[in-house]
């Protein structure tokens, strides 16, 4: 790999990947009328934010590691609710991956392969059920929703 596309995985392809990510999370937050939402993209000290109305956006100093969407609204949550604002960011990533795929079909290019591997790794990866100590995958939230022991 080349340090040209080393650095354009870093410093766009990750990062993009993660916004089209966690703006899934927020399109099904806003789908299931969430009262206030928050995108955090990136770790470290906030160095951009964007408000408009109920909706935030947050960019770390560090921008190219991962986000993580917060959403919350006064009635709780049903099961089936957070189901599709947890299967959102996926998909987002496989929808973006396949317009990627099509697109590389005509035009095959090392900057659109990548980009459109990367959407493919964060769909597969987040829908894998995994925990790590506190932090849940995508599937596993959906997995632990569909058997009934979110609430709980």
């Amino acid at each position: 790999m080349n340090t040209l596309i080393l650095l354009y995985l870093v410093l766009f392809v990750a990062p993009i990947s993660n916004l089209i990510h966690e703006l899934g999370h927020l399109i099904g937050a806003k789908l299931a009328k969430a009262d206030e939402v928050k995108l955090y993209l990136g770790r470290g000290t906030s160095v951009c934010k964007f408000v408009y109305r109920t909706t935030e956006i947050d960019i770390g100093s560090v921008f190219f590691t991962s986000g993580f969407t917060v959403s919350r609204r006064e009635e709780v949550y049903k099961p089936i609710e957070i189901v599709y604002i947890t299967f959102f960011g996926p998909f987002l990533n496989a929808a973006v991956a396949l317009i990627l795929y099509l697109l590389f079909l005509h035009m095959q290019n090392d900057y659109i392969l990548v980009l459109m591997l990367y959407n493919c790794w964060l769909f597969v990866m987040n829908c894998i059920p995994f925990k790590i100590k506190d932090q849940q995958s995508d599937g596993y939230i959906i997995m632990k929703e569909l058997i009934g022991k979110g609430n709980k």
